[in-house]
């Protein structure tokens, strides 16, 4: 049976999700607009409303919510009519609730926005402890997007915001910040009907990662990490990264493989997209915990890199890309099977026939080279 369409809710409006699962009596949840986010920029949805039995029941409670009339019990007992016409009705609703939305809506300027946002993110009441560091960032990045300062923000396009990104002649990490700025924007402003879309969302960086230079750590260094490994999630991060080879902005979409003990996934190249490390055994115990700490934006992470770093005497100048080229170097030290790596770091095969047309591992196979990495980095 085709899923029935339903007219598009207006920005700001709230939600109404059909719910998993067989037999429900009120198999719709009614949930009201988005106003929290995660550490990583994204929507929180917010407690339900209440469950109704069907989506007119929902979108009703939702302009009852609206005009503040609402009430739970009242939903949750009634069924309304499911007919096209019906379906007419509501647009005609939605319609005009845009229109009157539209026209009442004060304009704001890329500034007044990054304001609001701002004092949401930093400055609410019991929300979120940030560090210094992430506010620096926020500003930093904000002092770079001076050509929108004074736009309205409703009138800004793509185009103008990928501009900014090209045209800056910062390092790759700084526009990095800058799209991770744009886009907890556009979601804050969305979530609060201040723009009609999210144009953020196909930003691209279109220059080489000048992180990819680099130099692994040291024997020391690594024997260092293995010391404090139960200090805190920073330098448990360390050492996955060191044992799996991939580079910081792979991490927050890996699929992590428990039952099979392996990550998946990869960015950049076809040899890097898509590939398996097997669990380097060691760092086992620590890749759950890990998880929140990799979700976080790159240039974030890099600053708690950097501390940590500095707090366990590390002076060297060092990049999170540098636990790639370590866990090369280690591969090499314990002779990896230079096929094995190459696939497990997602290295192009090149023009080695032989190696593209018969360089299958298992990931049994993969393992076992893993495996050679000895701990105890002498």
């Amino acid at each position: 049976m085709a899923k029935a369409k339903h007219p598009k809710l207006p920005n700001g409006f709230g939600s109404i999700k059909k719910l998993s699962g067989k037999n429900r009596t009120n198999p719709y949840g009614v949930y009201p607009p988005t106003k929290e986010f995660s550490p990583n920029g994204s929507p929180i949805t917010p407690k339900a409303l209440c469950y109704v039995p069907d989506w007119y029941t929902g979108f009703y409670a939702l302009m009852e919510y609206k005009n503040g009339t609402f009430d739970p019990d009242k939903f949750a007992l009634t069924t309304l009519n499911t007919s096209d016409s019906h379906n007419e009705i509501i647009s005609k609703i939605i319609a005009s609730y845009n229109r009157k939305n539209l026209g009442n809506r004060e304009k704001k300027t890329f500034s007044n926005v990054f304001d609001l946002f701002y004092a949401y993110k930093y400055q609410r009441p019991n929300g979120k402890t940030y560090s210094r560091q992430s506010k620096d960032s926020t500003n930093a990045a904000f002092k770079k997007c001076s050509t929108l300062h004074d736009e309205l923000f409703e009138e800004i396009n793509a185009d103008q915001l990928q501009r900014v990104i090209d045209e800056c002649p910062n390092r790759y990490a700084t526009k990095e910040n800058i799209v991770s700025l744009f886009k907890q924007m556009y979601r804050y402003a969305y979530a609060n009907n201040l723009c009609d879309r999210d144009i953020s969302v196909n930003l691209s960086i279109n220059t080489a990662d000048d992180d990819e230079k680099g130099e692994p750590f040291t024997a020391e260094n690594i024997r260092t990490f293995w010391k404090h490994a139960n200090d805190n999630t920073i330098v448990q991060s360390i050492l996955i990264m060191i044992y799996s080879g991939f580079r910081i902005s792979e991490y927050s979409n890996l699929e992590i493989n428990h039952t099979e003990k392996y990550f998946h996934g990869g960015i950049k190249t076809a040899a890097g997209k898509n590939r398996i490390v097997p669990f380097y055994e060691p760092i086992i115990p620590y890749i759950d915990s890990c998880i929140e700490l990799f979700s976080c934006r790159p240039y974030e992470f890099r600053t708690l890199f950097k501390d940590e770093l500095l707090r366990l005497g590390i002076k060297e100048k060092h990049t999170p890309h540098d636990c790639r080229h370590t866990f090369s170097w280690l591969c090499d030290k314990y002779d990896v099977n230079t096929l094995s790596k190459k696939i497990m770091m997602g290295h192009s095969l090149g023009n080695n026939v032989t190696d593209s047309r018969y360089g299958h591992r298992t990931i049994e196979e993969l393992r076992t080279e893993i495996q050679k990495i000895q701990k105890d980095c002498h």
